[in-house]
């Protein structure tokens, strides 16, 4: 039994335009632009000298230009992710980042001036109540002020961006959406539907090992196919990163985002020593894991196959969101409100198709416009867990949007805070049903690998990444060269418990988040180790501990 994707639910976009025709979305487009130039117009020369008051005005009017491109690139973000094949998709996404990079150009004055601020004027500013909804932002932005460049030097490397990493990002985009997989259900000669990306990760959790070890096998061969175009783009990113960071006179390739997260470099690498350190635990669980299967040796296709016993039938989505709307309801009354939101509201895309985004995401540009969620549903229980993950994000950004604009987008660890605890609050449920002993074991299996893969796994995403961007800082890597630091690494994470089989070794292909987000991966260990320590609490206080993590949140 498999689920059919024409009875899972499409978003609505028309919470924010009708379509790509409607007048208002091309109306909106053509004033981003026109807004910054009136900024410009207002504030050029005079933000360095202005009071607290006047300051404010000015923060407020930057936010009110930034406010002006959100729901346009809201919506072509959408779309391009619902379908990036169609032309019409990839036509309005790049017209969009044309005038967003046009309307950036003009206000880049507004940052450069704030620096002009003295320190010690800067400082009581800050202080002064008519800012203290900014008081963060001005912060960090003083923290950022030694890397900034000049207004021309800025302007050129913003110029740049578009024909350069941002060009690369959209080209592995619409390259991996459009892969097409023969079904590894066929026999050899037999002619098979084609699935999506999705469908045959899905595979995955097949109970038949030769079944999980053609899915691998058939994923990582369009990669393979398309090696140069991947690598490439991999190459181009690293590079455009390594000349940027150069510039700007930092050290280390992950220093931006450990200011970006407002981490230390030593909280980062402790909290990388510390996952390595425990590598042995994964594998002792892989060890465990194979005998229960009744093999030697877990391969690189079993690490997540279901455990011995009656198989897990497909989850319908109703069912799905039965379970996550009850776990939520159980922890909170608001968490269960803000999720139901997103079903009866049509802000929820389920079902895998040919040219949609893999994976799963949820979307919240700005306080007051409607949050998405994008996931490819197959009716596993991962995707039960994925479907709580991503409307974690969603509550999260329904309660931040009380903050302003500058403030609302969370730094990534934090991010991760609602959307893994979202995953625990479904775990929980499901265990405290009346359960025999075979579903039980299934259910935690579930859970000891996500946490594997949310952590160590993580970690290993982590150290290949910054392998490959120390190495590309000085050469370019060919694709059997990524593929050498990804066996590297993973020998590390496995050590002699699991045996990697070659199609694995082109995963690195196939991690969107080196492509979109640089060093994203490690916020899923931050976030993931940060909730196991919430839901302690939680489990000590009971109901007492809700109030507190919505405050947090």
């Amino acid at each position: 039994m498999t689920i059919d994707p024409q009875t899972l639910p499409t978003w609505n976009l028309g919470h924010l335009f009708s379509g790509i025709d409607d007048p208002r979305l091309q109306k909106e487009i053509e004033a981003i632009e026109a807004h910054a130039q009136k900024f410009e117009e207002k504030w050029r020369g005079k933000v360095a000298g202005v009071d607290a008051a006047g300051l404010s005005e000015a923060i407020r009017d930057y936010e009110s230009t930034s406010r002006m491109a959100l729901a346009a690139y809201g919506f072509a973000h959408l779309k391009f992710t619902e379908d990036s094949r169609e032309a019409a998709n990839t036509a309005l996404i790049s017209k969009v980042r044309r005038k967003v990079n046009d309307a950036h150009r003009r206000t880049i004055f507004f940052t450069l001036e704030l620096d002009a601020i003295g320190d010690e004027r800067f400082t009581e500013l800050s202080a002064d109540p008519k800012l203290a909804a900014y008081a963060h932002y001005l912060r960090e932005t003083r923290r950022q002020k030694p890397h900034r460049l000049g207004e021309s030097e800025e302007t050129i490397m913003t110029m740049k961006a578009l024909s350069g990493p941002t060009a690369f990002v959209q080209l592995y985009s619409r390259l991996t959406s459009a892969f097409r997989f023969p079904s590894p259900l066929t026999k050899e000669g037999e002619e098979g539907a084609e699935m999506t990306g999705s469908e045959v990760l899905a595979l995955f959790k097949h109970p038949d090992h030769e079944v999980r070890r053609k899915a691998l096998e058939t994923y990582a061969k369009e990669y393979e196919r398309e090696k140069l175009a991947l690598s490439s783009a991999w190459n181009a990113i690293a590079l455009d990163h390594s000349q940027n960071i150069e510039l700007r006179g930092y050290g280390h390739p992950m220093t931006p985002v450990h200011e970006g997260n407002e981490l230390s470099p030593k909280a980062v690498e402790t909290l990388m020593e510390v996952t390595r350190a425990n590598y042995p635990l994964a594998q002792r669980y892989y060890r465990w894991k194979a005998s229960e299967l009744g093999m030697e040796k877990l391969t690189s296709c079993d690490l997540i196959a279901p455990l011995p016993g009656e198989e897990l039938a497909p989850i319908e989505f109703d069912e799905a969101k039965e379970m996550v709307l009850d776990a939520f309801g159980r922890f909170h009354h608001s968490f269960k409100e803000i999720a139901e939101a997103f079903f009866t509201e049509e802000r929820i895309d389920a079902p895998p198709r040919p040219g949609k985004s893999g994976g799963a995401f949820c979307m919240g540009v700005a306080p007051d416009l409607p949050v998405y969620v994008l996931t490819n549903y197959t009716g596993k229980l991962r995707d039960v867990a994925t479907l709580a993950h991503e409307l974690g994000h969603g509550i999260h950004f329904v309660l931040a949007s009380k903050q302003p604009l500058l403030e609302y987008s969370p730094v990534l660890p934090v991010a991760e805070t609602a959307s893994v605890f979202g995953e625990l609050l479904l775990t929980k449920k499901l265990l405290d049903r009346d359960l025999d002993d075979t579903t039980r074991k299934h259910l935690v299996a579930e859970k000891v690998e996500d946490i594997i893969a949310t952590t160590f796994r993580q970690t290993m995403y982590t150290d290949f990444e910054l392998d490959a961007h120390l190495k590309i800082a000085n050469e370019q890597l060919d694709h059997q060269e990524f593929c050498d630091l990804w066996a590297a690494r993973l020998g590390e994470l496995y050590g002699d418990s699991v045996d990697t089989l070659d199609a694995s070794l082109l995963y690195w292909s196939a991690i969107p988040h080196f492509i979109h987000t640089r060093f994203y991966c490690y916020a899923y260990t931050f976030g993931e180790l940060l909730v196991l320590a919430l839901y302690r609490r939680y489990q000590e206080e009971g109901d007492a501990f809700a109030p507190k993590l919505i405050k947090i949140l």
